[in-house]
């Protein structure tokens, strides 16, 4: 029996499929070439906000993602102040590529207290390598402007979402090192891109940066400085929980769904666009889809796509799947792991488990990584001055 939750504690919505970027490892425009580029409307705004008040809990939070959502600001602009004058205290936040920011954008966020997660994949070496303008221009230096204003008018700076590709691994410890040590941020959640080969030497090369940083991460839990790693993250899950709840994964169609442009609602934000499981839309109401969707998750626990693998993972503990959408997008099937994933977890924990059982009483590691597991990213992103230690929306 399905225990649904009476309302949605977070709605995430692409108020346009539009991005100005061409981001290489990007699973919107990778997966769908001929991707309809279309922004929301006024009218469907309307109904958004109308279908919020009726299914979206009254402490829920509506995160603007997509492709960029700043391509359509206006509209993001009409549903927060709209929702606002209407009195709902929905919390508010945006995922973005941040090129498109400019102060005006920043005080206005700052205005109405958005959590916000920005894509740098790093310093420019890096973030150019993948991050793109489609005549193949780098976009790190309009990606800083834009970071650098929120960072500016923010009490606390944005955290980033930094992915990293087998071509952009090399240096990846020191890249984080001047971040932190240079920048001052403390919140990067740093991960891979899983749905692509890593080679013997990427992930020989992997081991290499994930062991210096692991040096410089002791430092900073003895100097009291916090410091927010998935890696450290999932060590740390891996090696302390004693069972895997797969079930809530994500929101998955349960406690938090995505909106599309034209209102269609998908399980989540990245199923949007890539392939045709809705689960209802926002004019009519959910479908018999969204029951059947979250059966088919619950029905069996996530494996690799390489069985055998499973057997002996010291992952296992924390696995509860990966990213169901990319598993799907991979196999056709949202149960199979990427081996790459299965075999990069089994590397992070093995390189940090030591670690986090020594800082298991360091008062900096403890506070980092005591959130409750139950709360879905962005409802922990959108909390104010509390760690983000979940799984956060995933690349642009």
């Amino acid at each position: 029996m399905l225990n649904l939750p009476a309302k949605i504690k977070e709605m995430t919505v692409w108020v346009t499929s539009e991005c100005n970027l061409r981001c290489k490892y990007c699973f919107v425009y990778k997966l769908n070439q001929n991707l309809t580029r279309a922004k929301m409307t006024k009218q469907t705004a309307d109904q958004l906000i109308r279908f919020c008040a009726q299914n979206l809990d009254p402490n829920g939070g509506l995160w603007f993602f997509g492709a960029e959502p700043f391509c359509n600001f206006e509209l993001m602009k009409y549903i927060v102040e709209k929702s606002r004058a209407e009195g709902h205290k929905w919390r508010f936040g945006v995922t973005t590529n941040c090129t498109l920011v400019t102060e005006d954008m920043a005080l206005w966020m700052k205005e109405h207290d958005f959590g916000v997660t920005v894509s740098i994949d790093g310093p420019k070496s890096s973030h150019d390598i993948n991050r793109i303008y489609p005549n193949g221009k780098g976009s790190w230096e309009d990606a800083w402007r834009g970071f650098s204003l929120l960072k500016k008018h923010f009490k606390n700076a944005p955290q980033l979402r930094w992915t990293v590709t087998p071509s952009t691994v090399k240096g990846l410890a020191d890249a984080i090192k001047s971040f932190v040590e240079e920048y001052n941020l403390t919140s990067l959640a740093v991960d891979m891109v899983y749905e692509v080969e890593w080679t013997p030497q990427d992930l020989a090369n992997l081991r290499q940066e994930l062991e210096i940083f692991r040096g410089y991460y002791k430092k900073w839990m003895e100097q009291g400085i916090p410091v927010f790693s998935m890696f450290v993250r999932d060590a740390n899950a891996a090696i302390t929980q004693t069972r895997k709840t797969w079930h809530s994964r994500c929101g998955l169609g349960q406690g938090g769904m995505s909106v599309d442009y034209d209102g269609s609602i998908y399980p989540c934000h990245r199923f949007v666009d890539s392939h045709e499981i809705k689960i209802g839309d926002i004019f009519n109401g959910f479908a018999p889809s969204r029951l059947e969707w979250i059966k088919n998750w619950q029905s069996v626990a996530p494996y690799c796509e390489v069985p055998t693998k499973c057997l002996n993972c010291n992952y296992k503990n924390n696995c509860i799947g990966g990213c169901i959408a990319q598993n799907y997008d991979v196999f056709g099937l949202p149960h199979v792991n990427p081996s790459a994933f299965c075999t990069i977890k089994q590397l992070i924990t093995e390189v940090f488990s030591d670690l986090c059982r020594s800082l298991q009483n360091n008062p900096t590691f403890q506070k980092l990584y005591k959130t409750p597991q139950q709360q879905t990213p962005n409802q922990q992103n959108l909390k104010k001055n509390q760690p983000i230690a979940q799984e956060v929306h995933d690349r642009e």
